[in-house]
């Protein structure tokens, strides 16, 4: 594995992958007997809040989200700005809760929908798009027709299109102090 750029050492080669990975072990604390989850909220390539998704006795449900925005509530860590990565799409209260939180971006793990939730999730989508906030799918395994089997490399080797130094790294992927 190639170092970071010069000056940032905080560096991540493919942060949606890493911070997927993350929320995906996260969900293996799930209590939920159907559809486990994981979620994390990310602001500066540091996880500021995590949570899973519950099925408490009394059958009521608590999505991944919520767990994880209660969280950083509970910290008194503020959201404004956070990336957050799920393993289930959200339901419509959690995309709510992203908007009060100031939260644009979801990045949801890239799977069948549960067909339980499918009009939730519909409805979760239209108010997304209403609100102003991204959910956009993190797939898993790459297609096979966008690669080339002859370009064999470590998979978060450095190449030629990767920053050299800090003063490289786009504005947006900048840690802020």
């Amino acid at each position: 594995m190639a170092a970071p750029p010069a000056g940032d050492p905080t560096y991540i080669k493919n942060r949606d992958k890493y911070f997927m990975s993350l929320a995906l072990t996260v969900a293996t604390g799930s209590t939920h007997p159907t559809v486990p989850g994981g979620c994390i909220l990310v602001r500066d390539r540091e996880i500021i809040g995590d949570g899973r998704s519950l099925l408490c006795a009394c059958k009521v449900e608590v999505d991944a989200m919520t767990y994880a925005i209660g969280t950083c509530a509970k910290r008194g860590t503020p959201t404004a700005g956070a990336v957050v990565y799920s393993t289930r799409y959200p339901f419509s209260p959690s995309v709510f809760q992203c908007y009060l939180m100031g939260i644009k971006k979801i990045v949801v793990l890239a799977h069948d929908w549960e067909p339980y939730y499918k009009d939730e999730f519909r409805r979760s989508a239209r108010l997304a798009r209403e609100l102003g906030i991204a959910i956009e799918p993190l797939f898993e395994d790459q297609d096979d027709r966008l690669s080339h089997s002859s370009y064999n490399r470590a998979p978060y080797e450095l190449d030629e299109f990767d920053p050299k130094t800090a003063d490289d790294v786009p504005e947006d992927e900048k840690r802020s102090l």
